[in-house]
């Protein structure tokens, strides 16, 4: 892989037709010294927190230490309420720091699909970082309507739901991460939900008002 992902542009996985099967480029291509500290998606409307993740609350890896190796690192494995596959828009919060050495033109282009099928893609670019900063980058996804044939396949096929994301320093590729994704079904006559426990003031809201 060494000097391949050199040829990688952001043109070329804008035209993938389906998730990479290995990643495109080795660990060491993040020469900018870039770090992720958080991660937090809501939902855009009601401001609820759906995932969080931080150095305090690390993510659920897919890996076993019986096959680890430095790829397992990138890849994460998220479980969320169906209700996620309908809302309109998500909101996300990245916090990362830089190393010594400026970054111009931070791009993230990720794309999502059931088995082969594309089902949305984002591109988003923050800009300029400085040398030695922590930055946060606040992104607004507007959620395609989904069929509800298609969302019906998607939770019965737990992980087949899968994501690529690529982030290039101008039309370097410097990262890549995978994601797989598993929903489950849950009582819509129950105001509760799975991620009730990331809003503990509006949890306890409900509570009092019962």
């Amino acid at each position: 892989m060494e000097g391949l992902y050199d040829d990688v542009t952001p043109e070329m996985v804008l035209g993938l037709n389906g998730p990479t099967r290995k990643f495109m480029c080795p660990l060491s291509a993040n020469s900018f010294g870039i770090e992720f500290l958080s991660f937090i998606i809501s939902d855009y409307d009601t401001k609820n927190l759906i995932f969080e993740v931080s150095r305090d609350r690390p993510p659920p890896m897919d890996f076993d230490m019986q096959n680890f190796d430095e790829d397992s690192m990138r890849k994460i494995r998220y479980t969320f309420s169906d209700d996620v596959l309908r809302l309109p828009a998500i909101a996300t919060q990245l916090v990362f720091s830089v190393g010594q050495t400026e970054v111009n033109e931070f791009r993230m282009i990720e794309r999502h699909y059931f088995r082969n099928q594309l089902i949305k893609c984002y591109d988003f670019t923050f800009g300029f970082c400085i040398p030695g900063s922590t930055n946060t980058w606040d992104a607004v996804y507007a959620v395609p309507p989904l069929d509800e044939d298609l969302v019906a396949q998607m939770i019965a096929n737990p992980h087949e739901t899968q994501s690529d994301s690529f982030y290039f320093v101008g039309d370097k590729l410097i990262m890549h991460n995978k994601a797989s994704y598993q929903y489950i079904v849950e009582d819509r006559a129950q105001a509760k939900r799975s991620y009730d426990y990331l809003n503990p003031e509006k949890a306890a809201a409900k509570g009092a008002k019962e």
